[in-house]
């Protein structure tokens, strides 16, 4: 009983809030109507414009040359510093970068891979980073060898 009292007073107190609000009364106001008195609209008229033609011009591009680039040759100083695999390799078998940086060889790191044919030849392949990006690579891996192994000496 007393669960239905309070859901009947919910209800009349939820239906009484309607009668708070008062819906907007709407007044009238005069829409004007189009009129159809034509207006005049001008029209196109035909004139003498000139149209720019094309003319070719005699000039001429000068060919940008190449520009050298450095050369770079690490110095002695600067391959004693660096890391060098346990391998036979020669100045041929190695890539340097074609720019120096302020922080050349420093915080140096290598990846290298030893593989081996089957006369037992052994070569190596490897990367090396420093503080500036790519350094070096060492490469005599010929294609077709893919049996890895352990350094060479």
């Amino acid at each position: 009983m007393r669960r239905s009292f309070v859901l009947f007073l919910l209800s009349l107190i939820l239906l009484s809030g309607c009668g708070f609000f008062s819906s907007p009364t709407p007044t009238a106001t005069e829409t004007p109507l189009p009129s159809e008195t034509p207006t005049a609209t001008p029209s196109p008229t035909a004139s003498n414009t000139p149209t720019p033609t094309v003319t070719s011009t005699n000039t001429t591009t000068p060919t940008p040359s190449v520009t050298p680039t450095e050369t770079v040759t690490p110095t002695p100083e600067l391959t004693a510093r660096l890391i060098w695999p346990r391998a036979r390799f020669g100045p041929g078998d190695v890539t340097w970068r074609d720019y120096t940086c302020p922080q050349e060889g420093q915080r140096l790191a290598c990846e290298f891979e030893y593989r081996k044919d089957s006369s037992f030849n052994c070569y190596v392949g490897g990367t090396c980073y420093d503080a500036c990006g790519w350094f070096y690579s060492i490469d005599t891996i010929p294609p077709g060898v893919n049996e890895f192994s352990g350094p060479c000496w």
